[in-house]
């Protein structure tokens, strides 16, 4: 008897569970964006006989439901958490390193690094010699840090894409990568890279920026910032694998009271819905609509943008063209108080426009160009193309 009511129990509960969750799942409202994921949710598909043959409907159908669970950030949390307390250390493409870092994984691709540098090089031959062009080169944490990842892992060595990227970059443009200034800050305790985000943190930027100003053979402003602290930040890598046990990252904003800044979108919004207009002029750097959001690092600048434009009391009055992805966000603010005519421009976006980016070197009268991108992105971006 005892035997035949655990049977039952063990039934209703299961059939509790999917039943349950089902209707939940019918009668709860559909999400159109989770703030885990950091992505925009799949919504119910509109059906058409041609789209149900071709097999789309059933596609759009399946990615809907997988989307819409009932409950579904939870879930996956709940799973991540088992899978942590049963020591595996590996999620979707990342690590739970030392130190509460989440490190994604690195794999080489040679073939596409050798043609995003090739593109680099088109345009340097296209400007030619009067246009002085630096590559700084960002290593990501996975190489920076890659003490504190488990001591068997997947990830190759970032160094040697470093050295590959800087042995067939043209001899017109010089190079720089900060690895050793990052890794001797982080031994120094300085926390240079975002623990659950790919990005670097403001201290790390700043430490890029001025080795950089160093390699160009330029001045480092000098400057007494201001600094606000945003608190509460869970990055891209805490989405691929969300952990109740995870301790969130704090954002840092360096401000100079000293420097009036003026900030132009002159081209279209890019990732971000909250700046769509073009020709509007904020007078900050830093956008206050994503302070309390949990994509908090697109306070810089208000996310990606094809192009902007930076006006500034900065030291150096050349005009300069910085090519990057969006590493460089954070790291404007320094670039801000060393040059006053800054142009902003980000090849997933501008796509050729009106001009090309040599025509829009030649007309618009660029003294120097910078490009600045992190290891990761050159080795997945299939965007350099438009550079040409």
């Amino acid at each position: 008897m005892n035997k035949k009511i655990s049977y039952v129990i063990t039934t209703a509960c299961f059939l509790v569970f999917i039943y349950g969750f089902t209707i939940a799942g019918i009668v709860s409202e559909d999400r159109e964006f989770s703030d885990t994921e950091n992505r925009t949710l799949t919504q119910f598909p509109e059906f058409s006989w041609k789209k149900l043959q071709s097999g789309g409907y059933t596609s759009d159908l399946e990615n809907y439901m997988s989307d819409q669970i009932f409950l579904k950030d939870q879930l996956v949390s709940l799973k991540v958490d088992a899978d942590r307390l049963l020591l595996k250390n590996y999620q979707n493409g990342v690590y739970f390193a030392e130190d509460g870092y989440i490190l994604q994984v690195y794999q080489e691709n040679t073939e596409l690094i050798k043609k995003n540098v090739d593109c680099i090089n088109a345009l340097a031959e296209a400007v030619g010699d009067d246009v002085d062009m630096t590559f700084m080169l960002v290593p990501n944490a996975v190489s920076v840090m890659s003490e504190k990842m488990p001591s068997v892992n997947q990830s190759d060595n970032q160094l040697d894409s470093i050295d590959f990227v800087r042995d067939n970059l043209s001899d017109k443009i010089n190079f720089y990568c900060p690895y050793e200034e990052l890794k001797n800050a982080a031994h120094n305790g300085i926390q240079v890279f975002c623990r659950t985000d790919h990005h670097w943190t403001s201290e790390g930027a700043k430490i890029g920026f001025e080795g950089l100003m160093n390699t160009m053979g330029e001045s480092v402003p000098q400057v007494e910032y201001d600094i606000e602290t945003l608190e509460d930040f869970y990055g891209t890598l805490y989405s691929k694998a969300p952990s109740s046990f995870t301790e969130p990252d704090s954002i840092n904003l360096y401000t100079n009271p000293d420097n009036s800044i003026s900030v132009a979108y002159t081209g279209d919004s890019g990732d971000n819905s909250k700046l769509s207009e073009s020709d509007e002029t904020v007078d900050s750097i830093f956008v206050d609509e994503f302070k309390t959001e949990k994509d908090k690092y697109k306070t810089f600048l208000g996310g990606n943008f094809d192009l902007l434009n930076i006006e500034s009391q900065g030291e150096s009055d050349e005009k300069v063209l910085i090519l990057k992805d969006s590493y460089a966000n954070c790291a404007m603010t320094f670039f801000a108080d060393k040059y006053k005519h800054i142009t902003v421009m980000d090849m997933r976006y501008y796509h050729m426009e009106e001009l090309t980016v040599s025509e829009y070197i030649k007309e618009n009268g660029i003294d120097k160009v910078i490009f600045l991108y992190n290891m990761d992105f050159v080795n997945t971006d299939n965007n350099f193309a438009w550079i040409e």
